[in-house]
Parts: structure tokens; sequence; C-alpha cells
């Protein structure tokens, strides 16, 4: 926990270091911030340390203890206040508590345990006040950068006060190069980010959000007058630090994107959004790529190529269904050629997740298990085009060794493996649907079936569906009965009795392990 700021304020010095050495304030939990032996001097240090404990003698020349206390409460520049009286001003002090004085010390009772046992006491209502405070400040700031504009009531709150000093924001996101899922298994969430950033207190430095989609938003002060050459200077020092302290807190290399002298605050949000929006395209730059808004807004941006996205998938479907492996992975690599140049970030997810299927396909024909997992050291290079492709291609590469050495698996039961992958959400598909739409005997097709891929129609289904499951819990959109309807079952029990069976573990256990 951080120590509790304090601000002594009386017009003695002597009385200023008797307070100061006659206890431990660190051993507390405080730290002395500044000092001051005149009101009106009290009131800028305020403003400037935002001390959270002000303890100041009642009786002072030109603005009293009394009057001082209502200017640091008006403005919001001290949490708590503590008045030192003598008992000719006990009533002036009982006067001091109606205004939101938080106590009056009679100074000669204060030896060293007074102050201590005192002290312990507003430590506690500090630290529940800063929890309160941190509470209505943090939902402020995400209710800001949603859209919402703030009062300048509302704005002194969200930057405790801070942003009052500046006339120009710096906004800077930051978002980890986690591995792109092409697996489901391979999706992070935005849990994984520290809650807390923890250099709030860095030069400048008037919100830092943990927001949407794993990013975290910093938000910095700044003034026109320094020119725009020394604002800019400033933003990609400051994003420097700040990309190596989320590197170092999550693990993970980390892009970024910036924007310096917003000149209101009402244009946060909107550069937030474009942030949000160019971020989404990281996948196209590779890991550490630094997108700077300002010179995005300047330049006239490329013109994304138009992507028949469904072309490409449908054309890497038909090869591999063919059997020519080496031609797929040629398309493949031309599809993603285009999809970076058209820069279409779900355009290339939904590529991935159709290449994916199709390779499971050829995988179940062949005799392989689906994939649903990669290993560490692929994922890590999912942070790139050329990394995914690789892995692709590789996967690709396993397919013709593994037919030659699999089983053959001939049209009939391919044709009854594409139906199960394409109707497996239809509770009402078995062994006789298969059978019907393929146009022979459900013995046949059992007897072949079970001959060719070691496994009977029933049990291949049961794959397709847990596995389909598995994603699904994994994105954490939706409930488990939602799910089970999802992947073809009616009743929900029954479906997690199938899951637990197939995984060993209930899809409640999945999700919580997973998180």
């Amino acid at each position: 926990m951080n120590p509790v700021k304090v601000m002594l304020v009386d017009d003695e010095v002597l009385a200023i270091e008797h307070m100061r050495g006659l206890i431990s304030w660190q051993s507390l939990g405080y730290e002395i911030v500044c000092t001051a032996t005149r009101p009106a001097e009290a009131l800028r240090l305020a403003r400037e340390h935002r001390p959270e404990l002000v303890i100041a003698d009642i009786v002072m020349p030109g603005m009293d203890g009394l009057a001082l206390s209502k200017a640091l409460l008006e403005e919001g520049t001290a949490l708590k206040i503590v008045l030192l009286t003598s008992y000719k001003e006990f009533e002036y002090a009982k006067e001091a508590l109606k205004l939101g004085v938080a106590n009056y010390w009679v100074k000669h009772e204060m030896d060293a345990e007074t102050v201590k046992r005192e002290l312990g006491g507003l430590r506690e209502e500090i630290e529940g006040e800063r929890r309160a405070r941190k509470h209505d400040r943090g939902r402020l700031l995400v209710d800001w950068l949603g859209g919402r504009t703030l009062t300048d009531e509302q704005w002194r709150t969200a930057t405790v006060g801070g942003g009052e000093r500046y006339d120009r924001l710096q906004l800077l996101v930051l978002q980890p190069d986690w591995p792109f899922p092409v697996l489901p298994a391979a999706a992070r969430t935005a849990d994984e980010l520290p809650a807390e950033w923890p250099e709030d207190e860095a030069e400048g430095l008037l919100a830092a959000v943990r927001f949407l989609g794993g990013h975290y938003v910093l938000v910095y002060g700044d003034n026109a007058v320094r020119g725009e050459g020394k604002m800019r200077e400033e933003l990609e020092r400051k994003t420097a630090e700040a990309v190596r302290t989320m590197e170092r807190l999550t693990g993970s290399t980390v892009s970024a994107a910036l924007a310096y002298g917003l000149a209101s605050r009402t244009d946060v949000p909107r550069r937030l959004g474009e942030a949000m929006k160019l971020l989404e395209q990281a996948i196209f730059h590779g890991p550490r790529c630094l997108l700077r808004l300002n010179d995005v807004r300047r330049e006239e941006e490329a013109a994304a190529s138009p992507w028949a996205r469904e072309d490409d998938a449908a054309a890497v479907r038909g090869l591999l269904a063919e059997r020519k492996v080496k031609e797929a992975a040629e398309a493949l690599a031309a599809a993603f050629e285009r999809a970076a140049k058209a820069r279409d970030g779900d355009g290339f997810a939904d590529l991935c997740r159709q290449t994916v299927a199709a390779l499971n396909r050829s995988r179940a024909q062949a005799g392989l298990p689906p994939l649903a997992e990669a290993r560490e050291e692929e994922r890590l290079e999912w942070t790139s085009l050329e990394g995914i492709l690789a892995w692709f291609q590789a996967e690709l590469g396993r397919l013709p060794a593994a037919d030659a050495e699999g089983p053959a698996v001939s049209r009939k039961v391919r044709q009854a493996l594409d139906y199960l992958e394409m109707n497996y959400a239809d509770p009402d598909v078995d062994a006789d649907a298969v059978a019907r739409e393929i146009g022979i005997s459900r013995d046949h097709l059992r007897h072949v079936f079970k001959e060719e891929t070691g496994k009977t129609v029933l049990d291949r289904l049961t794959d397709i569906r847990m596995e389909r499951a598995r994603r699904l819990l994994d994105e954490g959109a939706l409930k488990v009965y939602e799910i089970a309807e999802r992947v073809g079952y009616r009743n929900g029990q029954y479906f997690s009795q199938v899951f637990r069976k197939t995984t060993g573990m209930t899809p409640l256990d999945y999700m919580e392990k997973r998180r």
C-alpha cells in the first residue's frame, strides 16, 4: 500500500519540526510530502502534491486554519484535515468539524503514543476512502473513454485534479503481442493484464485504464507552449518506458498506438477508437509495431486492396478435399498476401478458422487427431503473418506422410466426414442421416467408416462436437446450455455428461481452468 501523503502547516517552523520528529511517520505508513508556514503557500502546495492528510494549526496570521480548511475542501485538494488547537480555541475547533474537518487535536495532549493512535485510525479511514475514490474514478474513466462526456467536476475527480494543469492531452494505447488465436485454445483474455498500472504516479499521467479487448490506455497531460516537437518527443519517451513496463508485466512483446497534442478531452475517445482499429491490424505489421495517429492523419493512407476472402477460403478447402496439398499451401500463401494488402483482420481470422477446419477434415481422413492445441514454441510464432503461414505449411506438409502411413479413405467415407463437419449442430444427425445423405445403407456405412477411420460415426460426431464446444467455452460468451444447443445437444445435462466423459472435467470446470 502506498504511504499516505501528509502536509504540515504551521506559522512556526519549530512547531513543524517538532511534529515531524515526534514519531517515525514512515513506519506508520505516512510520508510528509511538503510543509508550509503560510496558508496561501499551503493552498499552492496542496494543488501540486494532493496530500491525503493535512495537519494545520488553527490559529495563523492572514488566513486561519478554519478558512484554510474550507478552501482545501472546496478545491478537493485534501482528503482529510486535522486541526491543532488549544483549550481556548475549543469552540472554534468544533465549528471546523461542521465544515468537514476530520478531527481536531489538543496540542498539549499530543504525545508520541497519542499521535500514533490517532494516525492508526485515520489511516484506516483514508484507505477506505481511497478504495471508494478509486472505484468512482475508474468508472468515470471507462465511461469517458467509451464516449461519455464528463462535466468539469467529474473530470477533476477522474484525474484527481491533475487535468486542470494541462491544456493538451497525450494518448497511448498498449496491446500485448499475444499469439493470434489460430486455434481457440490460443486465445488470451484481458484478465491476463495487470489489474492496476504500477506506475500510476508517473510524471503527467492522468489516467491508466485496462480497457476492452486486452488493452491498456494511458492518458498524459501536456502544454501547447512547449511546442509540437517537444510534445511528440516527450510522448515517444513515455511510450518507450510504458512498453518496457508492459512487457515486463505480461512477458510478451507489446505494440502501441499514440497521439499527441489533443486539445480537448472530448478528442480522446474518438482517437482511442482510431487507435483500437489500427491495433486490430497489428498482425499485419508484426510484433512491437508503433502506430502514430498524428502521422496517419496527415499522410494519405494507401487504400486497402479489396479481398474476396470467401473465394480464397473455398479454394484452400477444395484443394485439400482433392488431396492437392502442395497446391493448397500455395493457395494459402497467396491468400495471406491478399489479406495483408486488404488489412482485413476479421477476414484473416475467418480464413484461419476455415483452414483449420479443412485441415482437421483431412487429418481425420488420414487417421490423425484434430488440431486442438499447439506447442508453446509454435504459438509464440503466431504474432506475425509469416509465423502463422509457416505453421500452416508445416501442418500441411504432414498430411502426405500421414496419408502414406495411414489407411486410404474412400470417397463415401470422405463424404460422410464432410457431412459431419458441416451438420454437427443438427441434433438429428446420426448414422442413418449420414447414410441417407451419401446414398449407402446404414450397415455398410458403419462397416467402412469404422474400418477406414478406426472410429464409429457417433465417435467422430462426438469428437467434432466436443472440439466446437471447447472453442465456444474458450471464447466465454455463451452459457453452457447455449453451447449445448450450438453443438447439437437438446439437453444441457446430457451435453455436460458427454463433455466430462470426453475431457475428464465438466464444462464449468473447463472454463475455470482456462481462466
